[in-house]
């Protein structure tokens, strides 16, 4: 476990390396901290569970675009998943070498597409026809050839926040059989400037259940098919990201047990699509490897409930807020047997501002920290500074 207490003091790391109240000592403002190398051991657990099949794992950039976790991933021989340009240009700027980036998403801007097909890089996922129309006419312009995918949409739905489901027929994200068909006959109309490398899919984020990942690779067998049937055969299956973690414990037993289910419905629902398969991976790798730290300044009593006001919240981690997702919130000094039921809430002027409602902790004072777990997914990635509250520093265990 990364989190877990020696007597009333919690401990974070993979070897429980850092007193996090000696850690906090002489911090005043929120903090993310992250165990580089618990990041690196999930992504080679990724590796391993895959290691009989021909694959590249693609790290989700949007996850933790931080410099360090790119680094890494290029360090271990990964690539990178990116949805803007920005993440394109951080990605590179890492050393993740153009031949492993893959760029997803539905809104690629002109300069977007040139940066890309200019770097050279693996394959443009294409989320609608018209997106083609342009990839073509920018190839052209730029006088070099854009290598291709299709997302295609499988018309799963997701066991997933709906916010975060993104495989079926009423999302925005992929294409049907027919469109990837007529995109098909685009490319091939256009050999100099589009090359097609295979097929795409993600049909969401934070999925626990995997028969979604068994439903979406049956669905896409036809269209490979098809696709066969016309003479072209796929180099790559883009099989996506979206597995997700059990935020509910940091014991990982049961997560691990889950992703042996997972590892197992890929190798048997991709087996014979493509010659190399390929994973976005994010959350699974870096959600658990991180922490938010943030100091109570008031603890609000009222004849109707009690609020922990802490110099964090929404504007650092918007997952409850935007998900009603719920991350375990732990004292950095634990005492004694007396708890409280209470709303964890940010200084912010909104009243969606709170990191957890109704939950039950340990008596609390004015001035403890709290860790709140989970958070090196989607935390920093997404905060803001609204209010003009800044962006909390990071930090990392390394070695």
């Amino acid at each position: 476990m990364l989190l877990d207490y020696r007597g009333d003091r919690l401990y974070f790391g993979l070897d429980q390396r850092v007193c996090l109240a000696e850690f906090v000592e002489f911090l005043e403002e929120p903090l993310y901290l992250y165990d580089l190398r618990h990041f690196a051991r999930r992504y080679e657990r990724f590796q391993a569970a895959f290691a009989d099949l021909p694959h590249m794992i693609h790290y989700a950039v949007k996850a933790n675009a931080h410099p360090a976790f790119l680094r890494r991933v290029a360090e271990l021989g990964g690539g990178a998943d990116v949805v803007s340009g920005g993440e394109l240009q951080r990605a590179l700027d890492c050393g993740v070498p153009p031949e492993r980036v893959i760029f997803s998403g539905v809104g690629k801007s002109q300069a977007e597409l040139r940066l890309a097909i200019a770097s050279g890089i693996k394959q443009i996922n294409v989320e609608s026809v018209g997106e083609l129309r342009r990839i073509i006419a920018v190839a052209e312009s730029l006088n070099k050839q854009a290598r291709v995918a299709f997302r295609f949409n499988p018309s799963v739905d997701a066991e997933t926040h709906p916010y975060i489901a993104t495989g079926f027929r009423s999302h925005k994200f992929g294409i049907d059989a027919e469109a990837v068909m007529a995109c098909l006959s685009l490319a091939l109309a256009a050999p100099r400037w589009v090359r097609v490398a295979g097929v795409s899919l993600h049909i969401g984020s934070q999925i626990l259940d995997v028969g979604n990942f068994a439903e979406a690779l049956r669905n896409t067998r036809p269209l490979v098919a098809a696709m066969r049937a016309r003479g072209f055969h796929p180099a790559t299956f883009d099989v996506g990201g979206g597995f997700g973690i059990h935020y509910d414990t940091g014991d990982e037993t049961r997560e691990q047990d889950n992703f042996a289910r997972y590892a197992e419905v890929i190798r048997q629902g991709a087996q014979g699509l493509a010659d190399e398969i390929l994973f976005e991976p994010g959350r699974f790798l870096v959600a658990r490897c991180g922490i938010l730290l943030g100091r109570v300044e008031y603890v609000k009593a009222t004849p109707y409930k009690t609020f922990v006001i802490v110099n964090t919240g929404m504007h650092h981690l918007i997952r409850p807020a935007l998900y009603q997702a719920r991350h375990r919130i732990l004292p950095v000094v634990r005492r004694g047997e007396r708890t409280v039921t209470a709303d964890v809430v940010g200084p912010l002027c909104e009243s969606s501002d709170f990191l957890a409602q109704g939950i039950e902790l340990p008596e609390l004072r004015e001035g403890d920290w709290l860790a709140i777990a989970d958070a090196g997914a989607y935390a920093r990635s997404m905060a803001s500074e609204y209010n003009l509250h800044p962006f909390p520093d990071e930090r990392f265990i390394v070695e």
